[in-house]
């Protein structure tokens, strides 16, 4: 049972209390809210139903990253489908449909395609569509034209306005983490012009979740001092709710911001898109947790670790009473702790890795919390919401366990940098086996026309998951971009970050290692496509060994997804198939935008009888 802590909860405002709609029924929130935390907490699990099987969905991330959780917004000239509850602000009057469902959320009956499963696995429709010829136009045809999609077409002419605006700077920050606020600092107070944006609506990244220290105190001081340094500069323009879009070459920048949230109708535009030049963009985008692979890892309930602890500290929401943790890292430790904190059950922390110690271990040992090493979370029992896990062996084959009650799974496999922006003009990743994860190759740059390099991670963006090791990157690569500008570097001193040595991180694709197909079949890494680890798998056999192909063989990491919770896993599960390390494998291509963007604020102004302006003489009256 998920629901609102009586205190607590950094970003909403209680005495604004909101009223909204989801699916027709009335529910309350506060100011401050995504729809996803209002929705979480007023219990409300399922959120929708998987593209292929129509599997119950329930909410997994936190932000852009989240896959299932993509709603109809609004009715007549200001509907607009497939809306990230995460990302979208909480308004009064919101109405909100789940997709991809009939009749109801509850009971679809496109549900039977479950029970079809094995008749429907990778690359199905390549053998199936083919015989009787006549039947495609007629049987075939009409059948995939009405499944596919996800979401309603729009009717009516768009409601809202959008406009177009331009920039020029000569450093352009993005992401307003601690990494980014320093970098920010570093280039203004070299006396260049600085464009700082940040797509979420509170500066300081992780730090205040995390319980970062700077300067012997919570980061949230040294956010607000360094925030306001930067407002007070004449040089610096400062952007929440903005996103980096796309970069292209020759420090040509995308950027989308949303001026009004979700409030339709307003005096002002709902979308605006930034063009900037740049002279040097600098990307302090963070990273993306991974999902473990699980069988039953997709059951509304399951969610990211980090994530699971964002709802908690920013919207005093939790996901479950009673919460069994799964990590291969020591990151989801904190989400433990925080869960306690708040009076929350955590019956077990199952531990991949068999010999890890640490202090934020040794910490929640202290607390009395059960930490089982060399276990896993082998299966989630529960169909539209977690109801146990079976725990395991998490080197077995998953066939013997012990059962837990429990209401709520965290899982963590570990992090990722958003390195897409980065990747976005040609930028090279390198294979880190250490923290199992690629990062950017800061020796091969993306370089403009003049052969210098002028885009550079942060943080991080760049692989540095310790606090101390961000800062200094930070400001090691605004010191290359200002090298790179001609421009004399006059840093700020970063703050001291109080240091915390971890485990090492246990690079293990499937839970349990040696897990028999049954489970495999339910073993999910793309959520919202319903792409298993079977499937994968399967792609490999039958002969897809580019990455690229059995990314569309499967569909793993198409859609609204690409890549950002299933490349990782994916990409291991493949070339362990085929024998190849993940390096060998490759990667999937990052194309622009980062998330999706409006049609409207692409067209901006371009409506109506200024899409195509025809151009007449003064005379044409007379004539």
């Amino acid at each position: 049972m998920s629901y609102r802590l009586p205190t607590g909860g950094r970003l909403i405002d209680r005495d604004q209390p909101l009223s909204y709609s989801f699916n027709g029924a009335k529910q309350k929130g506060f100011a401050g809210d995504t729809l996803a935390a209002a929705l979480l907490a007023n219990d409300q699990m399922l959120v929708g139903r998987s593209f292929k099987y129509h599997r119950p969905r329930g909410i997994v991330a936190y932000g852009p990253e989240e896959p299932n959780a993509l709603m109809n917004m609004g009715a007549g000239p200001f509907f607009e489908p497939n809306q990230r509850a995460t990302t979208t602000p909480l308004t009064d009057g919101m109405e909100a449909e789940s997709q991809n469902h009939w009749p109801s959320l509850e009971t679809d009956v496109g549900a039977v395609n479950g029970m079809l499963s094995r008749f429907l696995s990778a690359g199905f429709y390549y053998k199936t569509f083919i015989h009787p010829r006549p039947a495609w136009k007629h049987l075939f045809e009409p059948f995939i034209r009405q499944s596919a999609g996800l979401g309603k077409a729009p009717k009516d002419r768009d409601g809202d306005t959008y406009e177009h605006t331009y920039a020029f700077a000569d450093v352009v920050v993005i992401g307003g983490g601690i990494a980014g606020l320093q970098a920010a600092l570093d280039a203004a107070n070299s006396g260049v012009r600085v464009f700082l944006m940040e797509m979420s609506p509170v500066w300081g990244g992780r730090a205040p979740i995390d319980g970062v220290m700077l300067n012997n105190a919570p980061a949230q001081g040294w956010i607000d001092w360094a925030v306001g340094q930067l407002a007070s500069m004449p040089n610096v323009r400062m952007k929440l709710g903005c996103m980096g879009a796309g970069v292209y070459d020759h420090g040509y920048l995308l950027a989308y911001e949303q001026v009004a949230g979700y409030a339709p109708g307003g005096d002002t535009p709902r979308h605006r898109l930034w063009r900037i030049r740049a002279g040097q963009i600098i990307t302090a985008t963070g990273a993306i947790e991974r999902p473990l692979s699980f069988a039953g890892n997709d059951t509304p309930g399951v969610m990211l670790a980090a994530s699971m602890r964002d709802y908690l500290v920013n919207h005093a929401v939790a996901v479950g009473k009673r919460t069994v943790i799964v990590t291969n890292n020591d990151d989801a430790y904190r989400t433990a702790l925080a869960l306690q904190a708040a009076g929350l059950e955590v019956p077990a922390i199952c531990d991949l890795r068999t010999d890890a110690h640490s202090s934020v271990i040794a910490e929640a040992e202290a607390a009395g919390m059960s930490v089982r090493r060399g276990k896993a979370v082998v299966k989630v029992k529960g169909r539209k919401r977690v109801e146990s896990v079976v725990i395991g062996d998490a080197q077995g084959t998953g066939e013997f366990g012990s059962e837990v009650a429990c209401d709520a799974v965290a899982m963590s496999g570990g992090w990722s940098p958003a390195v897409h922006l980065f990747s976005h003009v040609g930028g090279k990743l390198l294979w880190d086996a250490d923290n199992a994860m690629f990062r950017p190759d800061v020796t091969r740059l993306p370089t403009n026309q003049q052969g210098g390099g002028f885009v550079r991670t942060a943080g991080t963006a760049s692989g540095h998951l310790d606090t101390a090791d961000a800062l200094q990157d930070a400001q090691a690569a605004t010191g290359d971009a200002l090298t790179a500008l001609g421009t004399a570097s006059q840093t700020f001193a970063p703050p001291v970050a109080t240091p915390s040595a971890e485990a090492p991180i246990l690079g293990q694709w499937i839970v349990p290692a040696k897990a028999a197909i049954g489970l495999r079949e339910k073993t999910w890494l793309d959520f919202q496509n319903d792409v298993k680890v079977s499937d994968v798998q399967l792609a490999a056999r039958e002969g897809f060994e580019s990455v690229e192909h059995t990314k569309r063989y499967t569909t793993l990491g198409m859609a609204t997804d690409q890549g950002k919770l299933s490349n990782i896993n994916g990409l291991a599960i493949l070339g362990d198939a085929l024998g190849k390390d993940i390096p060998q494998v490759g990667t999937t291509t990052f194309r622009p935008p980062y998330t999706p963007i409006s049609l409207g604020a692409i067209a901006g102004e371009a409506r109506g009888e200024v899409f195509q302006p025809l151009r007449r003489t003064p005379m044409h009256d007379w004539h």
